[in-house]
């Protein structure tokens, strides 16, 4: 079956006929049918304040921009007071509080989860779509102001009124993608342009050599070796993680593709680099910040990570972060000066070919009116340019829209500072990237980024060939969504 790629505003011109899953399709899942109304004039009745909760998983900076921008709403009217939770460091820890949470009907009004659990969110039938919500608030950023990527990225395909669809699961999102951090001063010494940095993993290999070959350090690119940019690389570059349009036709995923030519370029590239001793691989762990601390003392040059860490890599250079800042408790950072700057993600082929990524925000479909009503009303809030551009000036996360790019805030903070010049770079990435190809929608989602992982491992340190590690992945990859099906579907 082809792909169904419809609109968001065809979505929302569905009317009234949508939206908590109250069925699944056939054995590849994707096929869900939405049902009922999202109550948004419940909080017009309501009997006082509602208290709603919202679970997240953030550390330092990110986590106080998050309780700032509550605190603000909480001030600023008094129909909803948020209560903000922490559950813990990493989205793998929220996401197990979550599921412990479903079988004792004690869900979080809202909880900011990992993009990865799109899919599986939505076959759990936990979520209450925000395409209702919008459509019965007759609420239209999501269509006039967000950017496509996003929209189309959260969006997973099912059944309204009887017509194929994709819906929007979503209230808002955390946006992020990844950058290239490297060190000014190396590639000067190298003879290399600072201001021409590596836009391809070619260019990127090449000055590795370069800087190896000069002698300013072993090991030039140190990498945190997270399978989701693997990812990255792949969708930049237009190749999938498992079949039917990555996930995305109405039969979902049922077969892996990660076998493709693509992924073994990749591998190879990966391979030759570790052979020629210009790559520092680390272990894939949401705690490792040993590349950071190769970056600050100068025993790399190069490193790739997401948009999200400019605010604290900006802090740590400026030496106003502290350890509770990185989630590293009362640890004392040593003084870093290092001149680094940021570039465009490099893709196989061009510069900015990559994937987007964040946290995403979600409403309950199991709890009251009253309570999804005010989780629909903290969602606007949270959708404002306002609290977009606080987001992305303070928490390093990008706007979802793309009208706050206009906003005299936004300018002023990619004009005159240093985070908001990298992450203007970042923002320019999320607009140019494909909404017909956003990325991978898969059920089992967190087990097949694990066999990517696993895969990485093999090849980086346990010396397997890239042919083997790939065909032993496309296995473990297969293994997994055959899993997720039977029990689901």
């Amino acid at each position: 079956m082809r792909s169904v790629r419809r609109s968001l505003t065809a979505v929302v011109l569905l009317g009234a006929a949508a939206l908590i899953a109250s069925a699944c399709g056939p054995a590849g899942g994707g096929a869900l049918t939405y049902a009922t109304e999202c109550p948004v004039d419940a909080l017009d009745t309501a009997d006082g304040t509602v208290d709603i909760t919202l679970w997240h998983s953030y550390v330092g900076l990110t986590e106080q921009t998050l309780n700032a921008i509550a605190d603000s709403y909480n001030a600023g009217q008094d129909r909803v007071h948020v209560d903000v939770q922490s559950q813990g460091v990493g989205y793998a820890e929220l996401q197990r509080a979550y599921e412990r949470a479903i079988p004792a009907d004690d869900l979080p009004d809202i909880a900011i989860l990992e993009d990865t659990y799109t899919q599986s969110l939505a076959d759990l039938g936990t979520v209450l779509p925000a395409a209702q919500c919008a459509e019965a608030d007759g609420y239209t950023d999501f269509q006039d102001d967000f950017l496509p990527i996003t929209t189309d990225y959260y969006s997973v395909p099912g059944t309204v009124n009887g017509e194929e669809t994709d819906v929007l699961l979503p209230g808002s999102v955390n946006l992020a993608t990844a950058l290239l951090y490297y060190n000014r001063d190396h590639f000067e010494a190298a003879g290399l342009d600072p201001d021409d940095p590596p836009q391809t993993l070619d260019e990127l290999a090449d000055a590795a050599r370069a800087i190896k070959d000069a002698g300013i350090t072993d090991q030039p690119f140190v990498w945190n070796m997270q399978p989701w940019m693997v990812e990255f690389w792949l969708t930049g570059a237009g190749a999938p993680l498992v079949n039917n349009n990555n996930g995305r036709d109405i039969e979902g995923a049922t077969a892996a593709a990660f076998d493709n030519p693509t992924t073994h370029r990749l591998f190879e590239f990966l391979d030759q680099m570790q052979e020629e001793g210009l790559i520092n691989p680390l272990p894939g762990t949401d705690a490792q910040f040993d590349h950071y601390f190769a970056m600050g003392l100068q025993e790399a040059s190069m490193t790739v990570e997401t948009s999200t860490a400019v605010t604290t890599i900006n802090a740590v250079l400026e030496g106003t972060a502290s350890g509770e800042d990185l989630g590293l408790g009362d640890l004392e950072l040593p003084e870093i000066d290092v001149n680094l700057d940021a570039a465009e993600f490099p893709g196989l082929d061009a510069p900015g070919q990559g994937q987007m990524g964040g946290g995403v925000w979600y409403i309950a479909s199991t709890v009251g009116d009253e309570r999804q009503a005010a989780a629909w009303d903290f969602m606007k809030y949270v959708n404002e340019p306002e609290q977009q551009a606080l987001w992305h000036t303070e928490g390093s996360y990008l706007p979802s829209r793309g009208d706050v790019a206009e906003d005299p805030v936004i300018q002023t903070f990619w004009e005159d500072t240093r985070p908001g010049r990298w992450l203007r770079k970042a923002f320019t990435l999320a607009e140019g990237l494909d909404p017909e190809f956003p990325g991978p929608l898969i059920g089992p989602y967190r087990q097949v980024r694990d066999a990517v992982g696993d895969a990485l491992d093999r090849m980086m340190f346990d010396g397997m060939s890239p042919a083997e590690t790939i065909a032993r992945a496309d296995d473990d990859i297969n293994a997994a969504i055959e899993r997720y099906n039977e029990v689901n579907f």
